[in-house]
C-alpha cells in the first residue's frame, strides 16, 4: 500500500483526538486523516486548523459504516478508540469490511472477545491477504523494553529464575474516579487497574519474559477509593521452566515506584527511573552453590549500567510502523496480556491458582466461561 491509509477515527475522546492531531499534523507519514466519530466542541476547536471544513464527522462507529457502505465517504483504515466493551464490534465490522483496524488497548474486556476478533481477521485476510490488524501497544518500541527482551533472548545469563515487578506510580485520586460516571464499574468500564493502567505492564512482561503458565492472583476492590473495581493488585506467577515471578500495582499508593528486575541464573537485570543495570556474576551462581568445601562462599558481582537509547514518543512510531505494513503488536499477541488479566482477575475471585489456557484447547473455552460468568455476576 504505498499511498497514505485513508483513516477514520471511531471515538474521538482524550485518546482518540491526540491520535487525530497527531495524524493531522503529518507526524505519520502515511496516513491521511479522513474522518471521524464522536468528537466534543473543545477538541473539535483543538483540531479545526488542521482539518478541512468539510471534514466529516459522524455520531457514532454505526454511522461511519453506514457511510462507507453507502460510499459516502471513502476510507480504508479505522482506528478504534472507544470505550473496552464496544472494541470487539466495531473491530470485527471493519475487518469484515476488508478494512485495515488499529485498535487502542486492550484488546476487550474478556479474552473471549479478543480470541473471536482474531478469528475475523484471519477469516477477512483469506480474501483480503494484505490486510493489517493491529493493537496501540506503543512501548514496544521504548528502546529500554526492547533492550531487555534482547538479553532475555540471547542467553547469556542463562535463564530466567524471578521476575519482580512492581508497578504502584499509577497514582489517582477520587476526582479522576468522579469524572466519569463509567470509571470504575464493572458494567460500564469492566475491571479496574488491571484492565486501565496495567496492560502495557502486562503485555510487556509477557513480551519480554514469556507467558506464563499459572497465576495466583489478589484483587483487592475499592481499597483506596470508593470503587467496585480493583484499585491494588498483587499476582503470583509461575512458568513451565520453574521460573516464578510477583506483579505488583496500585492507584492508591504515594509515593509509587516503578522497578521491573528479572534475576537470570549468572545476573539480576534492574530497570527504574529510565535506567537499565545489571549485576552480573564473576562466574556462574552454580559453580558456588555446588563447591564442596566453601560453606558460606558467594558470587562476587559488578555492576554496570546498560546504554540505552533514550525513549521518545512512542505513538509515532508504532503509527508509522503500521502504516509500513510492520505490526508492533498484531492481534494475536493482544489476546496474550487479556488472557493473563482475565487469569490474575479469575484467580482473585475463586480464591486458587489458575492455569493459562493453550490456545485452541477445551480449557480455553472452560477458562472464557467462567471469566464470563464471573464478569456477568459483579456487572450486576
Amino acid at each position: 500500500m504505498n499511498e497514505k491509509m485513508k483513516t477514520a477515527i471511531i471515538g474521538m475522546g482524550n485518546m482518540g483526538s491526540k491520535y487525530a492531531l497527531m495524524i493531522a499534523k503529518k507526524q505519520v507519514c502515511g496516513m491521511e486523516l479522513c474522518a471521524g466519530t464522536r468528537i466534543t466542541q473543545e477538541r473539535l476547536d483543538m483540531l479545526a486548523p488542521y482539518l478541512p471544513e468539510d471534514f466529516p464527522f459522524y455520531q457514532s462507529g454505526e454511522d461511519l459504516y453506514a457511510a462507507y457502505d453507502k460510499r459516502e465517504v471513502e476510507i480504508d483504515t479505522v482506528i478504534v478508540v472507544t470505550p473496552h466493551y464496544s472494541h470487539e464490534n466495531y473491530v470485527t465490522e471493519g475487518l469484515k469490511r476488508g478494512l485495515n483496524v488499529l485498535c487502542d488497548k486492550p484488546a476487550g474486556v474478556a479474552s473471549r472477545q479478543a480470541r473471536m476478533m482474531q478469528e475475523v481477521y484471519e477469516a477477512a485476510r483469506s480474501l483480503h491477504p494484505f490486510l493489517r490488524y493491529g493493537f496501540v501497544f506503543h512501548q514496544r518500541t521504548f528502546p529500554i523494553y526492547i533492550k531487555m527482551r534482547e538479553i532475555v533472548k540471547n542467553g547469556k545469563y542463562g535463564g530466567i529464575r524471578r521476575i519482580h515487578w512492581i508497578a504502584t506510580d499509577w497514582y489517582r485520586p477520587d476526582a479522576y474516579y468522579r469524572s466519569a460516571a463509567w470509571r470504575g464499574t464493572w458494567a460500564m468500564d469492566g475491571g479496574g487497574t488491571l484492565l486501565n493502567q496495567c496492560p502495557h505492564n502486562l503485555d510487556l512482561l509477557q513480551w519480554i519474559c514469556g507467558m506464563p503458565s499459572r497465576v495466583q492472583g489478589f484483587c483487592h476492590e475499592g481499597k483506596y477509593h470508593q470503587i467496585e473495581v480493583e484499585d491494588d493488585v498483587t499476582a503470583y506467577m509461575e512458568w513451565e521452566n520453574g521460573a516464578s515471578g510477583v506483579f505488583i500495582a496500585s492507584t492508591g499508593e504515594a509515593a509509587g515506584v516503578n522497578r521491573f528486575e528479572i534475576s537470570f541464573d549468572d545476573a539480576l537485570l534492574v530497570c527504574e527511573k529510565g535506567t537499565l543495570r545489571i549485576y552480573e556474576l564473576d562466574r556462574p551462581e552454580r559453580e558456588y552453590r555446588t563447591a564442596e568445601n566453601n560453606l558460606y562462599g558467594r558470587p562476587q558481582m559488578s555492576l554496570r549500567d546498560i546504554p540505552v537509547e533514550e525513549t521518545k514518543e512512542g505513538y509515532p512510531a508504532l503509527f508509522n510502523a503500521f502504516a509500513r505494513g510492520e505490526m508492533i503488536a498484531d492481534g494475536a499477541e493482544a489476546v496474550r496480556s487479556l488472557v493473563l488479566s482475565n487469569a490474575i482477575y479469575l484467580s482473585s475471585w475463586e480464591r486458587k491458582m489458575v492455569e493459562i489456557p493453550t490456545p485452541g484447547s477445551a480449557y480455553e473455552k472452560e477458562f472464557e466461561s467462567r471469566f464470563d460468568k464471573w464478569l456477568a455476576d459483579k456487572s450486576k
